[in-house]
């Protein structure tokens, strides 16, 4: 039962911490302001989060920790299946992902999904993860990381240019193209 308060007051700073995050940029916003929309003591905050930046964090882990869920509980067959399931996890995440990018804390999420690539590679068995090599699964992983990364943060910024399936569908055809002249 503490666990799970301790958990929810965790979430109500975060959300808190996101709902200024939408009017003030990040230097703006002060830890007793996010106190006051929680509704949490400053010592309640401080026993939860060093800093504003340990709010990013948890943010990030939290998305990472959706997106590996959300691969695993699917399983796909195809990479095509992969590149939809990548995109409709941006779909699904918008506006936690749109917020975070407008003030310029998207990259923080890509830093930890950088630094965790090879151990994503390992948590989730798919049939083409063949490589038993730490640099090629390094290689791999920064590749398509980075690759989907910038696909996904230019869909945040303009969204209505394509839907998540011909996002994904136009993904596919690209790299098929490349893989013709490999």
């Amino acid at each position: 039962m503490a666990r799970r308060i301790a958990e929810q007051t965790k979430e109500w700073i975060i959300e808190a911490f996101i709902d200024l995050l939408k009017i003030k940029s990040f230097e703006e916003i002060k830890t007793t302001e996010i106190c006051k929309k929680a509704q949490v003591s400053r010592n309640t905050f401080y026993r939860k989060f060093n800093s504003k930046n340990d709010i990013v964090e948890k943010i990030a882990d939290n998305l990472i920790t959706n997106y590996i869920s959300q691969i695993q509980s699917k399983s796909p067959e195809k990479f095509q299946d992969l590149i939809t399931i990548v995109f409709q996890f941006g779909r699904d995440n918008f506006e936690i992902l749109k917020t975070l990018s407008d003030s310029n804390l998207l990259s923080i999420v890509l830093k930890k999904l950088n630094s965790l690539g090879p151990k994503l590679y390992q948590s989730v068995e798919l049939p083409w993860h063949t490589f038993n090599s730490d640099d090629s699964i390094k290689i791999m992983m920064n590749f398509f990381i980075g690759g989907f990364w910038n696909i996904l943060t230019d869909w945040i910024a303009n969204p209505s240019k394509y839907s998540i399936d011909e996002l994904a569908e136009k993904t596919t055809a690209a790299l098929e193209n490349v893989i013709m002249f490999i």
